[in-house]
């Protein structure tokens, strides 16, 4: 018994050596060759201007010497992206906000947010827990931040590694009509490691109107097949929220399509008829 207590630690002892304790990122990633960018959604800020705060955006720096900055060594796409590096000096918690500009969402029927995000495994989430990375929603013009809407345990982290492009995404139909809409990505904690941020998008759609398409989808979210039911006919594509079509028809009816080989996450189903577009958000779950 004791024999096994010994391989047992030794095994763990094995996983947390073999993990990048780095505190910071010190290996470039290619970038995402099919990556495309898409200028006409309610937020797009890819940091290419260089500048930090970017242009509408604001900074609130606690009171360590380290705060978001812009950095050029590894983005996810293009020349720029935002970075937090830890505070070696350790005087005190790092609570570094970045806050979006204000945005009207009372004219839109969903909304989905979408960003790119580095962090480290190690000391963020095990064996330490010295930091993390917060979304925060404000509906006051970015005076407060009551709701923590995202942090990094958000996603699957046996997925990625430290310091790996992480795609973050997440639904923002509960603040559909709210005409003083604000993110905040904070970064928290102490004798963490660095975090970074690029390509943050909000995008959306009308959705579809059932009094002029009569169309249903369902079930949504779906985990193997997704139902559209409608008497129009047009084009139907199912697409994710970089542009990237998952899967495309031309709808006469009725259609059951099957998602089961779709990585789960949040989609952009469109059909175009004579009518015109109309689009919804679709998730799709494991």
């Amino acid at each position: 018994m004791k024999s096994i207590f010994t391989l047992a630690a030794l095994f763990i002892v094995a996983i947390v050596m073999a993990q990048n304790t780095d505190k910071e990122n010190n290996q470039k990633h290619p970038q995402d060759q099919f990556y495309q960018l898409v200028k006409g959604f309610i937020l797009w800020e890819d940091f290419e201007s260089g500048t930090m705060p970017p242009s509408g955006w604001q900074l609130q720096s606690g009171t360590t010497q380290q705060t978001w900055d812009t950095a050029s060594f590894d983005p996810y796409w293009g020349t720029y992206y935002a970075l937090c590096k830890y505070d070696e000096s350790l005087i005190g918690n790092q609570d570094e906000y970045l806050i979006s500009r204000v945005m009207n969402m009372q004219t839109f029927s969903t909304a989905v947010l979408t960003f790119y995000f580095q962090f480290s495994q190690y000391w963020g989430i095990y064996p330490e827990d010295n930091y993390d990375l917060y979304v925060l929603a404000s509906i006051d013009s970015a005076q407060t931040f009551p709701d923590t809407i995202w942090s990094e345990l958000n996603t699957d982290t046996s997925a990625w590694i430290s310091y790996q492009w992480v795609m973050g995404q997440l639904d923002l139909s509960s603040y559909i009509g709210q005409p003083e809409f604000a993110l905040a990505f904070v970064y928290s904690g102490i004798d963490g490691a660095e975090a970074a941020l690029d390509d943050i998008s909000i995008q959306t759609t009308g959705g579809f109107e059932e009094n002029n398409l009569h169309i249903s989808v369902y079930p949504n979210p779906a985990s193997e097949i997704l139902r559209i039911n409608s008497s129009e006919k047009g084009q139907l594509v199912l697409s994710d929220f970089a542009g990237r079509m998952m899967y495309s028809e031309y709808f006469s009816g009725n259609v059951a399509i099957n998602v089961s080989s779709i990585p789960a996450g949040l989609y952009l189903l469109t059909l175009t008829t004579e009518n015109g577009t109309a689009a919804s958000t679709v998730e799709i779950a494991r």
